[in-house]
């Protein structure tokens, strides 16, 4: 039982698209809207990561080669911030097939070549929000399992505990 649609996006699939391009950003965004995502845009790595802190997105389209900090390094960073939950990424490059490997290796989920090809990237974008919806879904459940096991643990504790007490009450000859 999928509470998600393949096809759809959900009302709260936000989207962070990080490039040091004005043009490829407003082609992004352009494109998302259009399918009804949210999108939140920055210029570079660092306001990016800031954006990820301050309200981690459902997923992030990154550009590899930017100035200052560039996507592999973006990449390394988000996955290693403990307090993040998963993101998938998607390395938008146009390098070749080594850099590829660096950037599945450094943690990123997919890569996408330039010049995108729309269809293309709005099928990876479809395939990497349902993969995080399905880890998001897992979680809660490990949660609610953890949960329940706590309430269960506790209410089996309690009557055994008052059971306990009571005989050593009698043992004691305190109950006559």
């Amino acid at each position: 039982m999928n509470a998600f649609p393949l096809n759809r996006p959900s009302k709260t699939d936000r989207i962070l698209a990080v490039d040091d391009s004005p043009d490829n950003l407003f082609l992004l965004q352009t494109l998302l809207e259009e399918e009804g995502y949210d999108i939140t845009l920055a210029e570079n790595g660092r306001v990016a990561l800031e954006k990820i802190e301050i309200s981690p997105p459902e997923l992030v389209l990154l550009d590899v080669m930017m100035p200052e900090m560039d996507g592999f390094e973006v990449t390394k960073r988000i996955r290693s911030n403990p307090k993040l939950p998963f993101i998938p990424i998607l390395l938008i490059t146009a390098y070749d097939h080594p850099s590829v490997v660096q950037g599945l290796d450094m943690g990123a989920d997919d890569f996408i070549r330039k010049p995108v090809e729309v269809d293309e990237l709005l099928a990876r974008v479809r395939s990497l929000l349902r993969l995080k919806h399905s880890v998001d879904e897992r979680d809660e459940i490990a949660r609610q399992r953890e949960d329940f096991v706590s309430r269960l643990t506790h209410d089996l504790r309690t009557p055994l505990v008052a059971a306990d007490r009571i005989l050593n009450l009698m043992q004691q000859g305190a109950l006559g």
